[in-house]
């Protein structure tokens, strides 16, 4: 069986799924107008689950809501997170609208899988839409994270079961930190920063196996490792079209003035800010390096056949003057001396031998051997 490698592994579904939501993203274009709820995804990939937690800096709650109970979130009075997973049911994303009153802008670009990453003030709350990437086993998924952050809730959107927040998920109950002291827009951050956190194992990753390339370069330049290098330079290139939006995401949060994003938030925005701008340059250090990698391939297949035609041009040239020799005995004339001669056959060998060992001497003093 063959060994698939994350990035493989990662652009065999990445692929399969970009085709599927292009179908779908591109008969929705057909048929609906801005502001219509249409899921671009696909519709039967998993159940939808509402997963509630409710805390403050004494409290701490979490349970698995029905659709009927959205109603009663709204006059909650501590913070909530509410992790909505599966979109295909719009008629949940209508129903969370019309409870926390979020503008049918956003609510398209949740139920947009193909939405670049993106920070939306409103009124009230702000939307964020971001790549999820994680690692499951030798595979990189890559998952459409969405979340709308108001005074005192925050709202997740993500397409399946399985995400990379379970560490937020034990500080909130087991009170790590300052966590639940802090609001929702501190829980935004820290949401952000584990995904910007993933992003930097992930390059990480990707760097080692760039490394890995630059070795195998000095043994083997077949096309498979051709195939290699620019595997890893598209989907490096993948990597770096959602890493630099989430880049501007983290400044534009940084930056709002929307009132219930505190001033104890901004410095850890900051922070992020640093993390992200690394994830960026290690992705600009290792597009060289495949660069670097892609030019000592095609310098050393370039150097081999360089080889071969040297060797085939110095046995041409070795060539040229044996055929003129042959050429001239090999001609049907009567007054040719030398062919009544009976040593005429050996001499002409030896001048033939001669000629040839000459010729490969100069070569060897010129260099060129």
């Amino acid at each position: 069986m063959k060994y698939l490698s994350p990035t493989e592994l990662w652009s065999i579904r990445r692929r399969r799924k970009n085709k599927r939501a292009d179908q779908q993203l591109k008969q929705a274009n057909q048929d609906h107008v801005p502001g219509a709820l249409v899921y671009t995804g696909d519709a039967s990939e998993v159940p939808i689950n509402l997963q509630l937690i409710e805390f403050s800096a004494d409290t701490y709650r979490e349970e698995t809501l029905q659709p009927d109970q959205i109603g009663s979130l709204k006059n909650n009075k501590d913070t909530i997170w509410l992790n909505v997973t599966g979109l295909h049911k719009t008629e949940i994303i209508r129903q969370l609208g019309r409870t926390f009153d979020i503008h049918e802008l956003a609510l398209e670009d949740i139920l947009n899988i193909a939405q670049r990453p993106a920070f939306e003030p409103y009124d009230h709350f702000f939307f964020i839409a971001a790549k999820m990437l994680k690692i499951n086993g030798q595979a990189l998924i890559s998952e459409q994270f969405s979340m709308v952050v108001g005074n005192g809730f925050i709202i997740t959107f993500q397409e399946r079961e399985g995400d990379v927040f379970d560490s937020i998920r034990k500080r909130l109950k087991n009170k790590s930190g300052f966590i639940r002291t802090r609001g929702a827009d501190y829980l935004a951050f820290a949401l952000l920063d584990v995904i910007v956190d993933h992003y930097m194992e992930i390059v990480d990753l990707y760097g080692d196996e760039i490394n890995d390339q630059e070795v195998q370069l000095l043994e083997r330049t077949d096309k498979s490792m051709l195939s290699e290098l620019n595997l890893s330079k598209k989907e490096l290139n993948y990597l770096r079209r959602y890493a630099r939006p989430l880049r501007d995401v983290v400044i534009a949060f940084l930056k709002s003035d929307l009132s219930f994003i505190e001033k104890k938030t901004r410095p850890f925005l900051n922070d992020l800010m640093g993390h992200i701008n690394q994830v960026t340059d290690n992705i600009e250090v290792y597009r060289d390096s495949i660069n670097d990698n892609l030019g000592t391939y095609h310098l050393t297949m370039s150097n081999k056949l360089n080889d071969i035609l040297k060797v085939l041009t110095i046995f041409s040239v070795i060539f040229i003057p044996l055929t003129f020799l042959a050429g001239i005995y090999g001609m049907n004339f009567d007054h040719m001396p030398e062919l009544h001669y009976a040593y005429s056959y050996p001499i002409f060998i030896g001048v033939l031998v001669a000629v040839a060992v000459g010729m490969i001497l100069i070569f060897k003093k010129r260099g060129w051997l």
